[in-house]
């Protein structure tokens, strides 16, 4: 009988223990607004980015406010001008199993540098001549110049285990046979436009999470994220405007500024744009765009104020650069764009179009916070002026590959269309040099310089920031190249997006200044 009892006891033990453990394992279930268009942690996007720093860890890492702090690097310092060493954090593994040194790091950067594509970081890496292992957990990098902000670049690089080798696929990563980092979480599951699935990594060398596994759900509509907050099937979702404040009162909003800048490019390069006519209707043999009077009325006849009030409400910061305000580099003598509908006109009709022209407008749909909204009032302000303006908008994943020049041509497609990038380091040079310079694949300058803007006077500014250690005067460098390829219009600063999130009040978010929704910023109560 005593037999008995305790089988009984026993299988009661194990029912009660496998229930606690159901009631402990913790799931956090995200509504994400734009799907992933890559499983490599290498190509450069930023909603990517948001997903892979879960699974791949840097070597140095940004705190909530994009300053750099430790990650895989304890240390670092700069040995000569040209000569920066990294010291690495000791025994560190992979999710398989594998400890982490320093011919890894070489690899990844390596790798990073020399992956083909139209959005890569090359950009980041430009100046790195060459990457050296001096010791089993010591690196050394070498640059072809003085680069004051290479450890912030570098920090944007995912460190991949070198076992992986010189050719690894899309597919290999896609599907997780490939997707090993040293990240907290590791790669669960990836269903293409659906939903993506992390899993805890419980030999995480940092802060253990308490979340076992971490979905993401791909929602790009804005009602339809927030029904599924309201049904109880999501704990937390990002990107919410305004107009959904009384729809979610029985949750926690949190908002912060971004770094993120919605910009109007403009093709600068070709003599005759494709989306480009005459007031007629007919194709115009001359770009109106490479006349630096057309750009201005085009400047000058969107009332940002107006956009931000009506349009965007607490969604967004009218834009005055490249850089919101508390940001390295900023500006606070530069002044809001004048928005002047007569002298709009009056710089066509000097131009050469007192009758004006007609233009399509690109832009994404399901991108950015009111992207498609916000391109329907530029087009009607631009009209208004006598630009007759048609918008055309797509899912991003489209309009990607044919604004940024992955198409067959290799150039952009469009003849304006609506970007979003920012300084992803919380320093203006991000965007000077990726934004401004004159674009150069093969120097990894102006790799998103999307309408081809160049100025030699703003590419040796530009250039001078980039290769000086004095922070002020690299500050004030980059200060007058913002302040010359503006006034020059080398593109149309809109907007800084805020960063704005819902979620159960059951949750505590610490926020950040790129907007990321990272399981490691979300905590219970």
């Amino acid at each position: 009988m005593f037999k008995v009892v305790r089988k009984v006891f026993a299988a009661a033990c194990i029912a009660v223990g496998l229930l606690a453990s159901v009631v402990q394992a913790a799931e956090l279930k995200i509504g994400f607004k734009a799907e992933i268009t890559s499983a490599d942690p290498h190509v450069l996007n930023s909603a990517n980015r948001n997903i892979w720093v879960h699974v791949y860890d840097s070597l140095v890492a940004q705190d909530h406010q994009l300053r750099p702090k430790p990650g895989l690097a304890l240390s670092w310092r700069m040995l000569n001008p040209t000569t920066w060493e990294f010291k690495l954090r000791p025994d560190v593994k992979f999710h398989d199993g594998q400890t982490m040194t320093a011919e890894d790091v070489k690899y990844s950067i390596e790798r990073a540098m020399n992956l083909s594509g139209p959005r890569t970081f090359r950009s980041y890496l430009r100046e790195v001549s060459a990457i050296s292992v001096s010791a089993p957990l010591t690196v050394q990098v070498k640059t072809k110049h003085v680069s004051p902000t290479l450890p912030d670049n570098l920090g944007l690089i995912a460190i991949l285990p070198r076992s992986l080798g010189e050719h690894v696929s899309e597919e290999s990563f896609a599907n997780g046979k490939s997707a090993i980092g040293t990240g907290p979480y590791r790669f669960g599951s990836w269903l293409h436009g659906q939903k993506l699935v992390l899993t805890k990594n419980p030999t995480y060398w940092g802060e253990k999470e308490p979340w076992d596994t971490v979905s993401f759900q791909f929602i790009p509509r804005e009602p339809a994220r927030a029904a599924a907050l309201l049904s109880g099937s999501l704990d937390i979702i990002n990107d919410i405007t305004a107009n959904m404040e009384t729809s979610l009162r029985a949750f926690k909003l949190v908002s912060v500024t971004s770094y993120m800048l919605n910009y109007l490019a403009l093709d600068q390069f070709r003599d005759s744009s494709p989306f480009v006519r005459d007031a007629s209707g007919a194709p115009l043999k001359k770009n109106p765009m490479k006349d630096l009077k057309v750009r201005q009325a085009m400047t000058m006849a969107i009332n940002r104020d107006g956009i931000i009030k009506y349009l965007m409400k607490d969604d967004a910061t009218a834009a005055l650069q490249t850089v919101p305000k508390g940001f390295f580099g900023y500006d606070a003598d530069l002044g809001m764009p004048a928005y002047d509908v007569a002298k709009a006109r009056e710089l066509l009709a000097q131009a050469g179009y007192p009758q004006g022209f007609q233009l399509t407008l690109h832009c994404p749909n399901n991108r950015y916070v009111n992207d498609a909204r916000l391109c329907e009032a530029v087009a009607q302000q631009w009209s208004q002026v006598g630009i007759k303006t048609d918008v055309a908008t797509m899912p991003y994943a489209v309009f990607q590959t044919r604004a940024f020049g992955s198409g067959g041509s290799g150039e952009p497609e469009f003849s304006a269309f609506l970007v979003g990038n920012g300084a992803v380091t919380g320093d203006s040079l991000t965007g000077l040099v990726s934004m401004i310079h004159s674009y150069n694949a093969a120097a990894s300058v102006g790799v998103s310089n999307y309408g081809r803007y160049s100025n030699k006077e703003v590419d040796a500014l530009i250039e001078r920031a980039a290769g000086t250690t004095d922070e002020a005067t690299r500050a004030d460098l980059q200060r007058q190249a913002s302040r010359l390829a503006l006034s020059d219009v080398a593109i149309i600063p809109l907007q800084h997006l805020n960063a704005s999130w819902a979620m159960k009040k059951s949750l505590v978010l610490t926020p950040r200044a790129d907007g990321f929704t990272m399981a490691m910023d979300i905590r219970q109560k």
